[in-house]
């Protein structure tokens, strides 16, 4: 599904919002995009603050080195006492201060400092005296030192220093502390945790008329315009009007472009979340944000709340062991369930989006909550030429161009699929120079969607493309020569993505298999092994894996769930097929259809062996082979089909 403008299409015309549902812009402080002075006002905000303080002194107190002990003062006559009498280990002269330092001891054990290139040094252990001295009583001191032997040093003392190691230990603690309190303040404070960051919400551009592909969806939801834009018409009634609708399907439909349009067309606040939104490292926040999201969306008198993927926090209760995780996203569910039972009465409208609605809890569909489940699924052909018209609007198209056949060969494809399409082909044209989108690139564009990007580049060998040739056009004659099988939309030995070859089958929007197109499925698979053994002269390759297993699949499901073999029409679950008692037979029928379908596929092949040669020869020469070219070779040689 996608955007699809049809300008005559009625379209209600949007109310305009009144004065007093105006929203007004958050307040912002003077410096700019700092927070508001409110934020100071928060008391735990304060609380951070003195616990920083704290931090901080008490990483000084650690940090700040122990008081030195004080040396003893004495007088310069018993300090040079104490040197005759062999007491003194070390001196130290500093003639700043004018005061010499004693170290007590044995000169002998003790030792000598050892000093620095910067003069630096670190005093010898032991006890110390001070004594002062006067101007120019340096020289004499230093005579006396020498004549008693004393090591002495006419440098000043070392200080201890006191700021590296404060630095050191409060530095990192400081920075810490500091981008805490910054990344709280720029939250708007602590209380903002459990609030939505999601700015005033708008109402959206988007109308019905945008949407392509989902013409039912859309007509559901237009009820939803009306319960927005007049109530009192169901109310008078008595009907119960409902408050929550489910959008589901796969992804890339247009959810939520469906979601935009309903709250463009009523021309309402249109408030977008997404469940993973919800979902926080801390404990309670997303219940918080449950509650701030409802409570702005009640400021409006009517207003639309729509919940993106909201399998993220509405998977069902109970399953498995419980957790902190699993507490904490139920809490925010319940919390949601309490949210939408308040709705009574109010213009409040939630909308909701999922491709896995299996995992939903059961409360969250209940009547009062999500009372309508809206499938939302892949476009038909219809939709898909709708869709390709819409997305190569204002793109020049070349004459070539089919948008209708197109959409025939895309079944499957969502509207997001086709978009990426359209694009692709452009890309093709532009790096080719072309002025316009042609057929031949919108199938360059398809080809590459659907089997993979060509590998040009990748290296060959003469014996692997002979293999791969034939292989390829046995799967192409099992498809062509088969009434209930697809066509071969093309077919190339060209390695695409991991293959080393693709048959492209056209597909269909059949929502119905018979027994007859599966088992042609069966045989078109089978084909490439067939193949090879007819040019291998009953030998195979490894090549035919991935067949077998896409084919195995399909008979499994045909024995046990389709009911079209031998074993009945019982149901069997996976268990039973894997190691129930009905496991062994399970496994025959199986063999049994498979074995059918190669024998089926080597009987075609025999059977059409010159046009199995002209498709292989022709892979081999041209490399890629469209229908037209098979259909032109059928003709030529003639063919022998399978009923």
């Amino acid at each position: 599904m996608s955007l699809h403008r049809d300008r005559e299409s009625p379209v209600l015309k949007p109310r305009r919002p009144s004065r007093s549902e105006a929203t007004t812009s958050p307040r912002r402080s003077l410096r700019g995009d700092g927070p508001s002075p409110d934020v100071w006002r928060d008391k735990r905000v304060w609380f951070a603050a003195v616990a920083l303080l704290a931090v901080v002194g008490g990483s000084i107190a650690l940090s700040w080195p122990a008081p030195e002990v004080e040396p003893e003062r004495v007088v310069l006559s018993e300090a040079l006492a104490r040197v005759a009498a062999g007491e003194v280990a070390f001196a130290s002269i500093d003639d700043a201060s004018r005061e010499v330092l004693l170290v007590l001891g044995d000169p002998a054990t003790t030792g000598s400092p050892q000093v620095d290139a910067d003069g630096s040094f670190a005093l010898p252990e032991g006890q110390q005296v001070v004594a002062a001295f006067n101007d120019g009583y340096g020289r004499d001191l230093a005579a006396a030192f020498s004549a008693a032997g004393v090591p002495f040093t006419g440098e000043p003392r070392p200080e201890p220093d006191r700021l590296t190691p404060v630095l050191t230990n409060l530095l990192p603690a400081l920075i810490i502390v500091g981008f805490l309190l910054w990344f709280v303040a720029r939250k708007g404070g602590f209380g903002q945790y459990g609030k939505s960051s999601r700015g005033p919400a708008a109402v959206p551009t988007t109308r019905f008329c945008d949407v392509a592909g989902a013409d039912e969806a859309v007509s559901e939801l237009r009820e939803v315009v009306e319960l927005l834009h007049d109530p009192e018409k169901f109310a008078t009634s008595g009907a119960t009007v409902p408050r929550g609708f489910l959008l589901e399907g796969p992804p890339g439909t247009g959810k939520t472009l469906l979601a935009r349009a309903v709250a463009g067309e009523a021309g309402v606040p249109f408030f977008s979340l997404s469940g993973s939104e919800f979902v926080e490292m801390f404990v309670g926040v997303g219940a918080s944000r449950v509650r701030d999201v409802f409570a702005k969306a009640r400021k409006h008198e009517r207003a639309i709340i729509f919940i993106d993927e909201i399998d993220a926090i509405g998977k069902a209760r109970g399953n498995g062991p419980s957790s902190g995780a699993n507490d904490e996203r139920e809490a925010t569910l319940n919390q949601l369930l309490v949210e939408m039972d308040g709705f009574e009465g109010s213009g409040i409208i939630t909308l909701a989006a999922t491709n896995r609605a299996d995992v939903l809890d059961q409360a969250l569909l209940r009547p009062g909550r999500f009372d309508r489940r809206i499938a939302v699924p892949a476009p038909d052909r219809v939709g898909r030429t709708r869709i390709l018209e819409l997305h190569t609007q204002g793109r020049r198209l070349g004459d070539d161009v089919d948008l209708v056949s197109l959409a025939r060969r895309t079944p499957g494809m969502t509207g997001a699929d086709l978009a990426a399409l359209v694009n692709a082909a452009t890309l093709e044209a532009a790096r080719q120079g072309a002025d316009e989108v042609t057929a031949s690139h919108l199938e360059s564009a398809l080809s590459t969607a659907m089997l993979g990007r060509e590998r040009r580049s990748a290296v060959t060998t003469d014996r692997d493309r002979t293999i791969t040739a034939w292989h390829e056009a046995g799967h192409t004659l099992a498809a062509l020569l088969q009434e209930h099988a697809d066509d071969p939309v093309t077919v190339t030995i060209v390695p695409r993505g991991p293959a080393g070859g693709v048959t492209w089958m056209s597909g269909n929007d059949n929502a119905f298999l018979t027994q007859e197109e599966a088992r042609a499925k069966l045989v078109t698979a089978m084909g490439g092994r067939a193949a090879e053994e007819r040019l291998l002269d009953g030998s195979f390759t490894q090549g035919a894996a991935g067949d077998f297993q896409h084919a195995t699949e399909l008979a499994t499901n045909m024995v046990t769930r389709y009911g079209m073999s031998t074993l009945g029409v019982a149901s069997l679950s996976p268990e039973q097929v894997v190691n129930g008692p009905l496991a062994t037979q399970v496994h025959t029928a199986v063999n049994e259809l498979l074995d059918e379908a190669l024998g089926q596929a080597r009987a075609l092949l025999q059977a059409n062996a010159a046009l199995l040669q002209a498709v292989a020869d022709g892979l081999l020469l041209e490399e890629t082979l469209h229908l037209a070219d098979i259909l032109r070779l059928q003709g030529e040689l003639g063919t022998v089909t399978a009923g």
